[in-house]
């Protein structure tokens, strides 16, 4: 090719090779974005099955509540529940000087938590036990409200289901997973010995 062909392509290709790539890096920007969105609907889904795997797998149980100021950063209309349980006696060959026949007033505890019937119920273990909370007496009766309270959310059309006397404490369902806290299922108030579903759920 002569020299004038030879710089007209010449510059061409410098013309060529100077354009955005606009089209490729749209499309590689958008196609980040739709991955990360399903590597985020992937991990929701987990999540959830988990959940759901655990409340058809796991023991269930009711438990007493107490209210809680509410003070989770997240949006919604919601509940803060602390749990409070009964504490079963000490062990065999527990040194632990406190429990059910203790006389201390409020004392910072560690338990466990297992079901017993459909009531959730504590035990300390001196093995590390992973859920703390304060012991005290309740109607002549030991037991532990746990430091870290539950979140339930509720329909914005509905009352405040924890708002109510002292003596008609609130009740909620729980499913006791492998680790963690309880998750709660649903609510409940007792009526004659037994716990009747609110229906809230």
């Amino acid at each position: 090719a002569s020299a004038p062909e030879a710089a007209a392509c010449g510059g061409r290709q410098a013309f060529m090779s100077s354009q955005p790539r606009w089209p490729w890096r749209m499309r590689s920007s958008r196609a980040k974005g739709l991955l990360v969105a399903v590597v985020q609907v992937n991990l929701l889904l987990l999540i959830g099955f988990s959940f759901w795997f655990d409340r058809i797998t796991r023991p269930r149980a009711w438990v007493a509540t107490e209210p809680v100021d509410p003070n989770l950063p997240i949006r919604g209309r919601y509940i803060s529940l602390r749990l409070v349980v009964p504490l079963e006696a000490d062990p065999p060959g527990s040194t632990s000087p406190l429990g059910p026949h203790s006389t201390t007033s409020s004392s910072t505890v560690a338990v466990k938590l297992k079901v017993h019937g459909n009531r959730l119920v504590a035990f300390e273990d001196n093995g590390g036990a992973p859920h703390p909370g304060w012991q005290r007496r309740n109607a002549g009766a030991a037991v532990v409200a746990l430091q870290e309270p539950l979140a339930f959310f509720i329909p914005p059309d509905v009352n405040d289901p924890s708002v109510r006397a002292a003596d008609d404490p609130l009740w909620v369902e729980v499913t006791l997973p492998r680790s963690g806290l309880p998750r709660p299922i649903q609510l409940g108030e007792e009526r004659e010995g037994r716990i009747v579903p609110l229906g809230v759920r």
